[in-house]
């Protein structure tokens, strides 16, 4: 893809994008309550850093003015485009996806949903493997208080419901679609009976592996997220008293993590993201210059959200 953004922030532009579409805008607080996040300082980090990369657009004090860009109206649709491509032409979205649909070809049976089925509720057994060939799903929890919070958005080329398939155990979300949709499924005891040739064991394991490694790159985006905060936080009296707003970080990186308890990664990461937001510019290893302080007393104040 032509621009730069993390899993969860395609993500954020495809919600934004059906919101639209319904002719809606969503606030802050409704965004981290789609995507399950505790604290609404993250959705606002996340929406910054999408309109330094000028995907989106907003009204200063003005609510619900989120708007999707030119530019990330035709992002969203690169995504879909990349994904429709990679599941039918062989385009590769996910190589190791298209290999699963290969291998297991002659065991799949298909079927179409209308917007708003349900697949399967949280804490069903699992019995079928799913690969999406049109239209978006999303996974969701309840909350105790009949709340549903989006864990997942899920489109074409994408493969669901492994983990519990080979615990024997109940699925960990409901799944329902966001559109009519088209899919392919295998049943658990075709699923079993395949996988005694070891290609389809491989592309099964290839798949999961890069299941696995999406996840760790979430997480890592979540976490950044989080601290972003506590950073700025620690960040504005450094540069009090200095006419060019420059500040120097009083110990290592490592040393101000701990103090900050963060990990020495997590902090390197949040300040990268701060020099790519042009909130921060880095004049040294551990010396910066603030270029948007009213943008670091805004994350800052995300610390008491």
């Amino acid at each position: 893809m032509a621009f730069r953004a993390t899993p969860i922030q395609v993500q954020i532009l495809r919600h934004l994008r059906s919101a639209e579409e319904e002719g809606r805008a969503p606030s802050y607080r409704e965004l981290a309550e789609t995507f399950g996040w505790k604290a609404v300082a993250t959705a606002r980090d996340h929406l910054v850093a999408l309109t330094a990369k000028g995907l989106i657009t907003s009204t200063s004090r003005q609510a619900r003015s989120m708007r999707l860009t030119d530019r990330g109206r035709a992002a969203v649709d690169t995504t879909i485009r990349h994904e429709f491509l990679g599941a039918s032409s062989g385009t590769a979205l996910s190589s190791a996806a298209l290999e699963v649909m290969e291998l297991l070809a002659q065991w799949l049976q298909p079927r179409s949903y209308a917007k708003g089925a349900v697949l399967w509720h949280e804490g069903d057994r699992a019995d079928r493997l799913v690969l999406v060939d049109a239209g978006r799903l999303r996974a969701y929890r309840q909350l105790p208080d009949g709340r549903k919070v989006t864990v997942l958005q899920i489109g074409v080329g994408e493969v669901l419901g492994f983990a519990p398939f080979f615990a024997e155990g109940g699925y960990p979300a409901s799944v329902e679609t966001l559109e009519p949709v088209k899919i392919r499924f295998v049943v658990r005891q075709d699923l079993l009976r395949a996988m005694r040739e070891p290609r389809v064991a491989m592309a099964l394991i290839s798949f999961l592996t890069q299941r696995l490694r999406r996840a760790f790159d979430t997480i890592e985006q979540l976490s950044m997220h989080r601290a972003m905060p506590r950073v700025a936080k620690a960040l504005q009296p450094l540069a009090k008293g200095s006419e060019f707003r420059f500040l120097t970080l009083p110990q290592s990186s490592k040393a101000f993590a701990e103090t900050l308890g963060l990990a020495p990664a997590t902090l390197s990461r949040t300040l990268a993201e701060l020099v790519h937001l042009g909130i921060l510019h880095r004049l040294g290893p551990r010396r910066f210059q603030v270029l948007l302080p009213g943008e670091l007393s805004r994350l800052a104040e995300g610390d008491r959200e």
